[in-house]
């Protein structure tokens, strides 16, 4: 993909550095890694989809250095060294603690019970993947002791069931704790037999599973957030079990917002908000764009708490910029000249569709993919009656006209710089994009993947013979 204007790095993204700032958290851990091979050691923190480095520490010969953390919210924690990541701890109700990690996996830990419990689940959980592990590979190795070493790994899965069962009696508090019954999304026994989910109820435990994804999440938990897994979960809301529809995916967000707002889960929510407004900018597509409209319009102002004013205005600004290309909008009508000189009008175009696509000469994606628009454009142009309408936008005119006679499109090819699309308001900054209108050139979608052309067409069609 080729850029056309430089972006700067405009989002203020502390992650919910107000609440942070509320906590005043301050730290002081106390680290001894035996056998330590470093002069230094990195600390990273987790916030939502991202970890970052925090801090780093000077450690000693011995492998021992302390950590003063202040003003750091309460979630999990890692520790990493020059050639990767070590072990994870959390920061929670103990201000002051000690933490010896010995090279065979012991460890001891002194006045801080969430991180010696914290510290036994790991344990216990790397042992039984790593059996797990061991266990495929004998298993591969070994077929004809298949049944014996199954055996073995079940009772190793059953130990650590058990472990796990007692683990959260004895500590529910503990973050282990807290985000696998969060995780947990139970349905009513009715949907299964024999372990395993009825066909004919196939659809309706969809719709449940979906309606209920969020029932066990503790929201008013802010821990969970400084953690890899709601993202993971959130994702998998998202993703997997929405219909991915923009619509569909918009009323998905609207209603985890309304269930984080009314369970004490406000961090939850406006970290999604000011997730969808740092990214959904970036994606050029109409599937995005819908999105990132109906949170602006939508969540725009409560996004201020997190976010910088001149960010704000740059999204009120930015969606101006979007609006009149989102699908349904009348495309304006381009009129521009061939290499021939010979002017062709976007709204002279009688076909029932048109891919209005913007490329450049130079552009390397461009070429690579676009083997995908000639290879529809042959054999898809009079089955679908589609256009192409190309606008080569590279500045090297010379080069764009020598493109077009060495390797001429069968479809109209036109050059235009970047400043002469500006009266038609384009909010041009990269290639390839490429919109598909209808016949009366309406946008029905935008997008900068060759394949979507055909898919687009496809699900047009589908829903007008619907």
């Amino acid at each position: 993909m080729k850029n056309y204007k430089s972006h700067i790095l405009f989002f203020l993204f502390a992650c919910l550095v107000n609440y942070t700032a509320r906590l005043q958290n301050s730290y002081e851990v106390t680290f001894n890694i035996h056998d330590y091979e470093y002069s230094t050691i990195y600390i990273l923190g987790y916030c939502g989809s991202k970890s970052d480095v925090m801090d780093s520490v000077n450690v000693s010969k011995d492998g021992s250095f302390v950590w003063q953390a202040k003003d750091y919210p309460m979630g999990m924690y890692m520790v990493r060294s020059p050639k990767g990541d070590m072990f994870s701890f959390v920061l929670e109700k103990s201000k002051e603690f000690a933490i010896e990690i010995y090279q065979n996996g012991d460890f001891v830990i002194n006045d801080s019970p969430e991180n010696d419990a914290y510290f036994l689940y790991q344990r216990e959980n790397k042992r039984t993947q790593t059996a797990m592990y061991y266990y495929k590979l004998d298993a591969q190795a070994n077929p004809d002791k298949a049944d014996s070493l199954r055996q073995g790994i079940l009772k190793i899965i059953d130990n650590f069931e058990q472990f796990q069962k007692n683990f959260f009696a004895t500590y529910p508090d503990n973050i282990i704790t807290v985000v696998t019954d969060g995780m947990n999304q139970s349905a009513p026994a009715y949907f299964f037999e024999n372990g395993k989910l009825k066909e004919e109820l196939k659809q309706e435990y969809a719709t449940y599973y979906r309606q209920h994804y969020w029932d066990r999440f503790h929201f008013k938990d802010n821990r969970i957030l400084y953690t890899p897994y709601f993202v993971k979960q959130f994702n998998n809301y998202i993703s997997e079990i929405t219909l991915q529809e923009a619509d569909t995916v918009c009323k998905a967000i609207d209603e985890f917002i309304a269930k984080a707002d009314s369970q004490g889960g406000k961090e939850y929510a406006d970290y999604v908000i000011a997730w969808y407004l740092e990214n959904l900018p970036s994606l050029p597509f109409s599937f995005n764009e819908i999105i990132y409209d109906h949170i602006v319009k939508q969540y725009l102002e409560r996004a201020s708490t997190y976010l910088l004013p001149s960010v704000i205005e740059f999204h009120a600004q930015n969606i101006e910029k979007i609006r009149p290309f989102l699908p349904g909008k009348l495309m304006p009508n381009i009129i521009l000249r061939d290499f021939a000189k010979v002017s062709h009008k976007l709204y002279s175009l009688k076909n029932k569709y048109t891919v209005l696509y913007f490329f450049s000469s130079s552009c390397e994606s461009c070429k690579k993919n676009l083997e995908d628009l000639v290879s529809f454009y042959k054999f898809y142009k009079d089955e679908y009656d589609v256009q192409v309408y190309s606008i080569d936008i590279e500045p090297d005119y010379n080069l764009c006209a020598e493109r077009q006679k060495q390797e001429p499109f069968d479809w109209i090819v036109t050059h235009a710089s970047v400043e002469e699309l500006k009266p038609y308001n384009f909010n041009l900054d990269h290639t390839p994009e490429l919109f598909i209108l209808d016949k009366n050139k309406r946008i029905i979608n935008k997008t900068a993947i060759y394949d979507h052309v055909k898919k687009t067409i496809e699900n047009d069609r589908n829903s007008k013979r619907q």
